[in-house]
């Protein structure tokens, strides 16, 4: 590849193949249009390639002359942004690579669910959960009349990733790596297989108990009515044996 004394360069924003032609945005800022016939080979461009070409006055502007095609976008695997959780099996602009296990946490939280169940999926190496689905069912307090609302929070541990391009070297052969790190990893902990998707591991499982202020005081409250009554029988067991040794000792009396 020999870049032309003084080139500029740019990014391909779109070319029609049929028509030879597109457009090139520089990295000037400016917006050159470019033929086919302009292109060092004849090969047609594509959109997000880099590119180094002379700049050309035109009559509807500019345009790019001695084009010099760089490397072609490469489809790579991106680690997304943020931990997904989703009800589908597959979210939104991401591929599942592997499933890595499969649990529930609950609670009468339903955020503290939520999170107790992320964090198990973390601890699986996993940074999604996917198939995720909330189920509520009622659960009473121990020795009370008091009932509330558990939360329970079943999903698919996951590792997922963005697709993306890139023309750069560097961050192709980063986002290989990182792929590469990922096989080698789910291979050290389980047999190979045709495919790296795999069947998940045998559920897990958290139940976490938040106690709620009316918990708190219904625990109070039946705590003090059971001191009330066991000092209303010992005063009544004193009365009753008071009565027995007095009128015992008018007995002996007589």
């Amino acid at each position: 590849m020999s870049i032309p004394e003084g080139a500029a360069s740019g990014v391909v924003r779109s070319f029609v193949e049929s028509k030879a032609y597109g457009f090139i945005d520089g990295d000037d800022g400016e917006s050159y249009f470019v033929h086919i016939k302009e292109v060092q080979g004849g090969v047609p461009l594509v959109t997000g390639q880099q590119v180094w070409f002379i700049p050309k006055p035109a009559p509807k502007g500019s345009k790019a002359t001695q084009v010099v095609a760089g490397q072609a976008p490469t489809l790579i695997y991106i680690e997304p942004d943020n931990f997904i959780v989703s009800k589908a099996p597959v979210p939104n602009g991401v591929e599942v690579i592997v499933v890595v296990g499969n649990g529930w946490a609950e609670s009468n939280d339903p955020h503290r669910a939520r999170e107790d169940l992320i964090q198990l999926a973390k601890s699986y190496g996993a940074n999604a959960i996917i198939n995720n689905n909330l189920e509520r069912y009622t659960q009473q307090q121990t020795c009370s009349n008091y009932k509330f609302t558990m939360h329970r929070q079943h999903g698919d541990f996951a590792v997922v990733k963005r697709v993306g391009s890139s023309s750069d070297p560097a961050v192709i052969e980063a986002a290989q790596q990182q792929m590469q790190a990922l096989i080698d990893w789910w291979e050290q902990k389980n047999p190979p297989t045709p495919e790296i998707i795999a069947e998940p591991r045998e559920p897990v499982s958290l139940s976490t108990l938040v106690p709620p202020a009316k918990v708190k005081f219904v625990a109070v409250l039946l705590w003090s009515w059971s001191c009330t009554v066991v000092k209303i029988m010992w005063l009544i067991g004193r009365h009753f044996a008071e009565k027995g040794i007095a009128k015992f000792r008018g007995a002996q009396n007589i």
